[in-house]
């Protein structure tokens, strides 16, 4: 985001906020939250520390769609929920924005909370400090050792800017630009890329760069922008699906000198990029990159499923090829059937050396010898028992083999079937449908997680529920994706049984399994599909489709977000989703 798109955005909800009461916190995934405030107006104040796309601005839109509150967000809500907004400031030249909060009166004793806002790429981050200046929560734990926040320590603004010290924001900054910097070009570079990008593709030289810097900082001093939103198409136009790297968009606080030079911006129906004028910083960051993180998203959900359809295309593939080899082993065992049968006919004319009985080829009319490998520390009947036993073993594996060739190869081909449609995913309609066809194919859906979202070391995972089915068997149940995973693959055994609501996000239900029983009894399959239908995406349909299987059919490839896994093998059944008149039990 611009640093003068983001001080026109800090500005117009300073205008707004200052003074106004937080009614609460609510988290939209990916490291983005809103606070809620109570104005008459119920102002929403967007705060994404997104890597890839960091922004800060009032939301027009009342409505927006909620994630479950990840670990920083459940804590913030918390924290500023009728809090007031004291104070709200960025510092000139400077992506980071400050806020104050005044806290209602609390046990602690605590009476101001303050955040910061640091919307610097991949290390931008959401910090909570104390009045003193003490980390208390962060949003994001950064790898990296210089922006990586540690709680209870003091916070350290980000570095590098010394430079800019002093520097006035207005047009008498210009005489420092020259000096100090080399040129207004050079000085442009280093604090809107943006609108330096746009001198250099305008061909400006120096004296029409001083102009143009003077007429930004002007802007900048009154606060008086004309933001645009330029695209390769109208706003309007543009929906999921659509490249975002061709989508062109690009969000300025003033109108570009040649935006049609300008990064990766290509030309429109008419020849030139579309640019959308807006009366707000706000409202032009909430459209623009609004709609770039749509389209990003969407990109994100359709090649992760694509990636599902070709690794699994992959694996059948590979299982195939080692099944054939397989069976021709297994189809071959009768030469094990022959030198048998030749040892026992042979047992009074064999020779026996080392680890080889040569005896007459029973088989061969000319009376040919046969080389037959045995264990010399056991007789040579003994030999030949084990020999009939490897033919018998090999023709159980044969067939045993067939079967899992001709299982493989039926579903190989359903999932070839799914990599024309996945390779054709343009629309949500296209996508929706091919997540349908992929979940009757054995993939349990989950919400896309926020990335980075994992607990950290130490901490205490989320409980689970659990029942008692009427046949005595424990019943657990998951209550997050993360816990869905820990409870599938940490506490599940490979012969307990497993169940989930077909084709929804919902729970993962697992029954106990202790004396390794080959199926469910009725009652307690119900009861437990029962139960994963109520805890499911499908909680107010009449009927449900629920899938269930062992424990040790249940796969999860790499990459897949928590809660998301695979069957290798399923059965289902319909049930109505409802709960058992006991109540659960958490642990």
């Amino acid at each position: 985001m611009d640093q003068f798109l983001l001080q026109g955005a800090v500005s117009e909800a300073a205008a707004s906020l200052i003074e106004q009461e937080v009614l609460r916190v609510s988290c939209l995934g990916l490291h983005r939250y809103v606070i809620r405030f109570a104005t008459s107006r119920k102002d929403n104040l967007l705060l994404s520390v997104r890597p890839d796309l960091p922004r800060f601005h009032l939301m027009t839109a009342r409505r927006v769609a909620e994630a479950p509150a990840d670990r920083f967000g459940a804590w913030l809500d918390g924290a500023l929920t009728g809090a007031v907004l004291l104070s709200l400031e960025k510092p000139p030249w400077d992506r980071v924005v400050h806020m104050r909060f005044r806290l209602p009166r609390s046990d602690d004793g605590a009476r101001e909370l303050r955040l910061v806002v640091e919307l610097l790429g991949r290390s931008s981050n959401l910090i909570a400090l104390d009045p003193e200046g003490v980390v208390l929560a962060c949003g994001r734990d950064i790898a990296s050792r210089s922006r990586a926040p540690e709680p209870g320590t003091s916070y350290v603004p980000p570095g590098g800017r010394e430079e800019f010290d002093a520097v006035p924001l207005g047009p008498e900054a210009i005489a420092i630009a020259r000096e100090r910097f080399g040129g207004a070009l050079a000085f442009l570079s280093k604090v809107s890329p943006l609108l330096a990008r746009d001198l250099t593709a305008a061909a400006a030289d120096e004296t029409a760069a001083g102009e143009r810097l003077a007429d930004i900082l002007d802007a900048a001093r009154r606060n008086a922008w004309s933001p645009v939103v330029y695209s390769s198409d109208p706003l309007s136009d543009l929906a999921e699906g659509d490249d975002p790297a061709k989508a062109g968009l690009i969000v300025s606080p003033l109108p570009l000198l040649s935006p049609g030079a300008v990064k990766t911006v290509r030309e429109g129906r008419d020849g030139a990029p579309v640019a959308t004028s807006f009366p707000g910083c706000s409202e032009a960051a909430e459209a623009g990159f609004g709609l770039l993180e749509r389209l990003r998203d969407f990109r994100d959900l359709r090649d992760h499923h694509q990636a599902i359809v070709r690794k699994e295309i992959d694996k059948l593939e590979s299982l195939l090829g080692k099944l054939e080899v397989e069976l021709e082993g297994a189809q071959g065992s009768d030469r094990f059937r022959l030198m048998g049968e030749a040892l026992l006919a042979g047992l009074s004319k064999a020779r026996v050396d080392n680890d080889r009985a040569v005896v007459p080829d029973p088989y061969d009319a000319e009376g040919e010898s046969l080389s037959v490998p045995i264990d010399p520390a056991l007789p040579l009947h003994e030999n030949a028992r084990l020999l009939f036993d490897r033919y018998k073993k090999g023709k159980r594996g044969a067939v045993t083999i067939e079967k899992r060739l001709k299982a493989a190869t039926t579903r190989l081909g359903e999932w070839r079937a799914l990599a024309g449609p996945a390779a054709a995913v343009r629309t949500t309609d296209d996508l929706d449908r091919l997540r349908e066809a992929m979940a009757g194919l054995g993939l349990v859906h989950a919400p896309r997680p926020s990335r980075g979202e994992r607990p950290r070391a130490g901490e205490t995972p989320a409980r689970v529920r659990r029942y008692t089915s009427p046949d005595g068997l424990l019943v657990l149940v998951g209550k997050s994706g993360e816990e869905n995973d820990r409870l599938t693959f940490k506490v599940a055994s490979p012969w307990d049984f497993w169940l989930h609501a077909a084709g929804r996000p919902g729970a993962h239900v697992v029954v106990r399994n202790p004396k390794r029983l080959k199926s469910l009894p009725e009652k307690s399959l119900r009861l437990a599909a029962e139960i994963a239908a109520y805890h499911s995406g499908a909680r107010q349909e009449g009927k449900v489709e629920v899938h269930y299987t062992q424990r040790k059919h249940v796969h999860k490839r790499k990459g897949m977000p928590s809660g998301q896994v695979l069957l290798r093998r399923f059965r289902s059944l319909q049930v109505v989703p409802r709960l058992p008149r006991t109540t659960a039990e958490e642990v």
